[in-house]
């Protein structure tokens, strides 16, 4: 399983997206049509539902001069695509980012390798994952804690995310390792969803797990998430927390906190984007470091360190 200190997202949704601005209106309309049902009779048997819609609201959405945002609004919906006896998400998941949200980037995969991009790619393909055109990185919080023998022990990240286009119901993450590996990272204490599946990519670098959200999130909507990543006996040894976003998220918060026997003989911090490369020496006070940053992204942020006794950088102490 992946470690989140490389992390890519993505939302899985229920149908592809419209690449049209007025798919959803179009899409409607062809329903209706088809069924042979007037938006009186369509509104009349909504109403029966206990989906109350004004003949106004439903004719906004078949033309395309206006389109469902909000919960209610995606209720009713669904409420269309039951009564219409359409799939569930074939209507939902056509609808363009809501107004109200604002723009949201395209992503791009952060990292500088060709390979690293190429086997991220592959591994969300695996993994069935559409891309995360559907996501805003509103917070990202990583405490890392680093064990006696100066390596990464255990990482707890907290994330916030939100909807701005359709029905999100999983989320995918994706690591990629400082070498090659079979040995992958146990995920536990999930809170917000679970883990649905993982893939490890023939490489022996990138993988991937999903998390599948405990309520599903509509346009507009946030989900809040947390686990705890591990490292078993065999799996690389790191020294370092990095976090890589495909589009710039509101906050980013790496905080790493070292045990007392292995304070380091040095640490940086360090964030790549594609026009910058800034690396910087941080102490460490109190046993900690940490790096923060707003609006951030698309790229890199990340903090490193070693020991002057090192047999080779990237290895822990004792090895």
């Amino acid at each position: 399983r992946p470690a989140p200190v490389a992390m890519e997202r993505a939302a899985e949704m229920t149908a592809p997206t419209g690449d049209r601005p007025n798919a959803f209106a179009e899409a409607l309309r062809a329903a209706v049509s088809e069924r042979g049902i007037t938006l009186a009779r369509l509104r009349r048997q909504l109403a029966d539902d206990g989906n109350v819609v004004s003949m106004a609201t439903l004719s906004y959405w078949r033309s395309g001069d206006r389109q469902p945002e909000g919960a209610q609004s995606l209720a009713i919906v669904e409420g269309i695509e039951d009564r219409l006896r359409l799939r569930r998400g074939h209507l939902s998941a056509l609808l363009g980012p809501s107004a109200r949200l604002g723009a949201v980037p395209p992503p791009r995969l952060p990292f500088d390798e060709e390979r690293e991009n190429r086997e991220t790619e592959q591994t969300l393909a695996a993994l069935r994952s559409s891309p995360q055109e559907t996501l805003r990185d509103l917070s990202t919080q990583m405490t890392v804690r680093v064990g006696a023998d100066g390596a990464v022990a255990s990482i707890v990240m907290r994330s916030l995310v939100q909807a701005t286009r359709g029905v999100i119901t999983e989320l995918p993450l994706i690591d990629v390792a400082p070498e090659e590996t079979e040995v992958l990272s146990v995920i536990s204490n999930v809170v917000g969803g679970r883990v649905d599946r993982e893939y490890l990519h023939p490489g022996h670098r990138v993988s991937g797990v999903v998390i599948a959200l405990d309520e599903p999130i509509v346009v507009g909507d946030t989900t809040l998430f947390e686990f705890t990543e591990t490292f078993p006996p065999g799996s690389p040894v790191r020294q370092s927390a990095w976090h890589a976003t495909s589009r710039p998220a509101r906050e980013t918060l790496i905080w790493v906190r070292f045990h007392p026997d292995a304070l380091p003989s040095w640490c940086e911090e360090y964030a790549e984007t594609d026009d910058d490369y800034v690396c910087v020496i941080r102490p460490v006070r109190g046993g900690s470091v940490h790096a923060a940053r707003h609006g951030f992204g698309p790229g890199v942020l990340g903090i490193r360190w070693g020991y002057d006794d090192d047999p080779e950088p990237g290895h822990s102490r004792g090895e």
